[in-house]
């Protein structure tokens, strides 16, 4: 009697484990809504806070399009947030322009800001046969990283004119990073603002900003540079770890 009452207390335990081990994995939800309309999709980053505790949280959603004359794409959002318990909110949207014959795949990643996992996830493919290996692949357990993205935040047209360089160099090396590479631009003093060269929320590299095409190309050669010795270090630590 002993001996089944101990089993049947083992068993409760298990069940118990399992049930709280699934609700857990359900506190927080990640939706990408979508909505398509004539030549056009409508993507919204939606959360669902199922737990009773206020949270604050990270967001980025991805976009990624292949355009029937095979061009790529891209577009992006990011941002922090809270939420309330037992609350659903919407935190961005995005509208792609979409042909009948355009492909698309979309991200939506939500970490926690304090201690920085991945909390929920969610995608959304569209004619995804047509991508077939133009995109890296999605690593299940790598927060933020994919094959090759390189993301435009420069608001300048000589940022813009070094993004455009920077992505056809960048575009055709035969090795390239898993995390996303973030060229983003910061106003500066007079005419003068900031490129950054971001990847995994670290700027790899930065300089002041200037039109002429012949100082963009060697900046551009020095970020490529930069790019390589920080994926070395990178691949250096995780190689460290690995018995």
């Amino acid at each position: 009697m002993k001996k089944n009452y101990s089993l049947m207390l083992c068993s409760f335990f298990i069940f118990f484990s399992a049930l709280m081990s699934g609700q857990e994995d359900k506190k927080v939800n990640a939706k990408i809504q979508s909505k398509i309309m004539e030549g056009q999709i409508n993507l919204k980053a939606a959360v669902t806070n199922n737990t009773a505790i206020y949270k604050e949280l990270n967001y980025l959603l991805i976009s990624i399009k292949k355009g029937s004359d095979g061009n790529l794409s891209n577009n992006q959002q990011s941002g922090k947030f809270s939420v309330n318990p037992n609350e659903t909110k919407v935190l961005s949207e995005i509208n792609v322009n979409l042909e009948k014959k355009d492909a698309l795949k979309a991200f939506l990643y939500i970490k926690d800001e304090e201690t920085k996992p991945l909390v929920a996830k969610d995608s959304l493919e569209i004619n995804n046969d047509s991508f077939k290996k133009k995109v890296g692949k999605i690593e299940d357990d790598v927060v933020f990283e994919l094959r090759g993205l390189t993301i435009d935040e420069t608001k300048s047209k000589v940022g813009k004119d070094f993004y455009d360089l920077f992505y056809l160099q960048y575009s055709q090396l035969p090795d390239k990073s898993n995390s996303a590479v973030t060229i983003s631009e910061l106003p500066g003093r007079g005419t003068n603002g900031q490129i950054n060269i971001e990847m995994d929320d670290k700027v790899v590299y930065s300089f002041m900003t200037n039109p002429n095409e012949d100082y963009l190309k060697e900046q551009l050669v020095s970020s490529l540079k930069y790019i390589k010795e920080f994926n070395a270090k990178k691949n250096l630590i995780k190689n460290e770890f690995i018995y």
